[in-house]
């Protein structure tokens, strides 16, 4: 019993001590939006159209849309507005924080086995979608994304005021394990 109780101290002390090293960035959370639809004109709805029309072009079939992903993809892009020249690795304006977190709900609550993300950043002129997949068609790890096969995907697309633009697609492959329903009830 003390052995435990040592245990969770000294994990809840590493805790706090991370905790306190981590940046100062905003998290709000937003609540999971309803169904989206295939006649989505929005600039993400035609981002998926401009990727549909890729992935075909490669012999590959549309990845279908999942909302919940959609809802965290837009919520990513807007978290990377709000925190927008904080991010050190790459670029001020984008980043791939928090991925580790979106990827164990996707995991945890929709059952995805396996889960990748592609974003972008920046200001862009003329026809958003087709300028976002060209720049992730023309990166080798992000063409890799596009290109696998995925059962479900999310994308999100936030232009602020100042034409700056935030883009994230969430993909993810559902798990056929027989031990999933096991796991999720050994979680309470």
């Amino acid at each position: 019993m003390k052995t435990t109780s040592l245990l969770y101290g000294l994990v809840a002390g590493v805790t706090v001590l991370l905790a306190s090293c981590a940046t100062d960035l905003d998290t709000t959370r937003v609540p999971m939006s309803a169904a989206t639809t295939s006649n989505d004109s929005s600039v993400a709805g035609k981002l998926r159209q401009s990727i549909t029309q890729y992935r075909q072009s490669i012999g590959k079939s549309q990845i279908p849309r999942h909302a919940a992903l959609d809802r965290m993809a837009m919520d990513h892009c807007h978290f990377m507005a709000r925190n927008r020249g904080k991010f050190t690795l790459g670029s001020d304006n984008i980043s791939h924080y928090g991925f580790e977190e979106r990827s164990l709900l996707a995991q945890r609550q929709f059952g995805m086995a396996s889960v990748a993300e592609n974003v972008a950043g920046g200001v862009i002129r003329g026809d958003i979608p087709s300028q976002l997949t060209h720049a992730w068609t023309s990166s080798k790890t992000h063409a890799y994304n596009l290109k696998q096969n995925w059962d479900a995907t999310g994308i999100g697309v936030y232009v602020a005021d100042d034409g700056m633009v935030y883009a994230t697609q969430i993909f993810a492959t559902k798990t056929n394990s027989q031990m999933q329903m096991v796991d999720r009830f050994r979680q309470f």
